[in-house]
């Protein structure tokens, strides 16, 4: 953070944050992005006095990296397993096959 910026407390971070989902985001979430990151992106804070502090060009910044950020493809879901009605039609299926066939 430069000497310049305007430094917020987490508590005033969240606030000046726009809602999502109805919601604003919890103070504890400014401090997980600190802490943990997002996306391997980590916001900038200083410790000042006791307290951790950040600025509103450090959000911004955050922000603007998260948007550059290149989500990986998701995987495809697992398969569905199947319910025991259609488990028991394919064994039915397997056992009528086997017979045309001579095996059973």
């Amino acid at each position: 953070m430069l000497q310049n910026e305007q430094i917020v407390t987490f508590a005033e971070a969240a606030k000046a944050l726009p809602k999502f989902n109805g919601k604003r985001p919890h103070t504890c979430t400014i401090w997980r992005w600190a802490r943990k990151g997002c996306r391997g992106v980590k916001l900038e804070v200083r410790r000042l006095g006791g307290r951790f502090v950040t600025s509103m060009e450090a959000l911004e910044r955050f922000s603007k990296e998260l948007g550059e950020v290149e989500l990986p493809d998701r995987p495809a879901p697992p398969p569905k397993r199947p319910t025991n009605r259609q488990r028991l039609k394919s064994i039915e299926k397997a056992k009528q096959t086997l017979k045309e066939a001579g095996i059973l």
